[in-house]
């Protein structure tokens, strides 16, 4: 677990490497990874950096178990959700 945030949500709170964040915009539920000291969602070859706006922190420390239970929560939506990310925070 990684005490220092890198970024926050659109109510203010932290996120730290090793959240799971949801995407309101991209309906997508993802771990944030880091490319050239940026922090950022790698999506299929594309990396956009965290826009607090459009981001809800869904747990601040997470695993892929806990992707997998809102993965198995919310099978019937049109969600995306990115496993490639780096959930160990590193």
């Amino acid at each position: 677990m990684l005490n220092k945030p890198i970024s926050h949500d659109k109510n203010g709170r932290k996120i730290y490497p090793d959240s799971l964040i949801y995407d309101a915009v991209a309906n997508e539920y993802f771990f944030p990874v880091k490319r050239k000291g940026i922090w950022g969602d790698d999506f299929m070859g594309d990396f956009y950096s965290l826009t607090p706006a459009q981001l809800i922190l869904m747990k601040k420390h997470a695993t892929m178990d806990d992707m997998k239970i809102i993965m198995h929560e919310k099978n019937e939506s049109d969600a995306i959700f990115n496993t490639r990310g780096k959930f160990d925070g590193k």
